[in-house]
This record gives C-alpha cells, structure tokens and sequence, in this order.
C-alpha cells in the first residue's frame, strides 16, 4: 500500500491499494488537491482511495472511495467504481463536490442519484468456500432519530446505518432500497433486526438472499449485528459495544 499526502494546511491524502502507476496517484492527488480548494473554507480533511480488483470479469475494477470532513456538516463519503483508475477519481470527486454543496445549501442530498447507478461498485465474484469475515468492528452507536440516521445513511453512502434510537434507547437501522423506475436511487426505511441468529445461520442467510447484508439479534446479548458483503468478495461483521464509563 503507497500513500501519499499533500501540504498539511489542507490535509489532502492519496492511498492506493494493488498495482496501478504513480501517475494515477499523482493526478489522483492533483484532483483532490483542487476539489478541496474547490470546497472552500471549512474543508478540514479530504482522502480519496484507489484500488484496482484483479478480476477479469468485472467491467469496473478501478474502486475509488473519497472522504471529506466538512466544518457545520460533517463527514460526506462517497464509494464508486469504473473502468480506469482517472475515471474512477473523476467521478467519485464530481459525486463528492455535489453532494457537499447540497449539504452545505440544502441540509440533505435526497434521494435520487439514478446517474450514479452505472457506477456503483461490483461484488468481486468469489468462491462461497473460500469467504471469510475479513473485517469485524465493534462500534458504539450514536443516539439518533430515524431522520438524522437517514441523513447520515445518505451522506455517508452507505447501504445501512446502525444506530441507538434515540426515544428507546434500542439498536435500530435505516437502510437503502431501489425505487421502481429509478436503478441506484434510494430510500430509507428504519426496521428491527431479525430475530435471534448464530452467526453461521446469518451467513446462510445472507448468501441465499444475495443482498448486500443482514441484520440481525444476536442469541448472546441480544443486540443487533450487521454481518454484510464486502466488494472484494468477502464479508464484514458490525458488532455494538457498550460506551466505556
């Protein structure tokens, strides 16, 4: 992994992950570099990383996921993909740009993103023997309500968001779903967990959906998990954990 930062003043970082030349990290860094200015004041940290899947069968290998910290907004996120590694950075910084101004203009991004449907990353296809859990973070969850969940589901680009309601006190979840007529826009729906689950189970489950998680009770504590794919082909494991005194 070669990472690559720009002037501390702006905190611009490059990362790239797998093979791909400098020159696409460097116009990576150049790009960020000006969509940071392009932000303006109040950008307090801007990452973009690249990273290049070795499989054939995917039309969009080049994976690029931009992250900017935005003072009075927050974190944004954005995760796409595409053919080559400069168009990748090209359209997760456009996408980036945008929805920060509408943050910044508006509070919110909506729902409707249906251009980005042609580059939302694919699944690497791996073998079901060969899955593991390759990452398992254990968060504690923010008290929300279900419409700053959604907000933060929305400017985080992310397919689900965990978090503690903020009336009960109990783990609940937004997560985005297709609209008809509309490929890659998205709605939010605050739902329970399943009910209890063993992890094995959960991954059965997951597999014979094909969605991109589930979540679910653990028989344990009874506390939700959120055991979801990951693009390399692998999955990832959400665990909640108590706030220490």
């Amino acid at each position: 992994m070669t990472s690559l930062r720009h002037r501390p003043a702006l905190d611009v970082r490059v990362e790239i992950r797998g093979e791909l030349p400098r020159e696409d990290a460097e116009y990576a860094r150049a790009q960020a570099l000006d969509t940071a200015v392009g932000l303006g004041p109040g950008t307090r940290a801007l990452r973009i990383r690249l990273t290049r899947v070795r499989d054939r069968a995917m039309a969009r290998p080049a994976l690029a996921q931009a992250d900017v910290d935005l003072a009075g907004v927050g974190p944004v996120r954005v995760q796409l993909a595409a053919a080559t590694a400069r168009e990748a950075v090209d359209v997760v910084l456009g996408t980036l740009a945008g929805r920060a101004g509408r943050l910044r203009e508006q509070g919110d991004i909506g729902f409707a993103a249906v251009h980005e449907s042609a580059y939302r990353p694919q699944y690497a296809a791996r073998p079901l023997a060969e899955r593991r859990i390759a990452r398992r973070k254990e968060v504690v969850l923010a008290r929300r309500t279900p419409e700053q969940a959604t907000c933060e589901l929305l400017a985080l680009d992310r397919p689900f968001h965990l978090f503690a309601d903020a009336a009960t006190g109990r783990d609940a979840l937004v997560h985005r779903c297709p609209l008809s007529g509309a490929p890659g826009a998205g709605r939010s729906t605050g739902v329970d967990p399943a009910g209890p689950l063993d992890l094995t189970e959960a991954a059965r489950r997951l597999w014979l959906t094909g969605g991109p998680f589930v979540c679910y009770a653990d028989p344990g504590d009874g506390r939700a998990r959120v055991l979801y794919r990951r693009y390399d082909g692998h999955y990832g494991l959400i665990t909640p954990v108590a706030e220490p005194r």
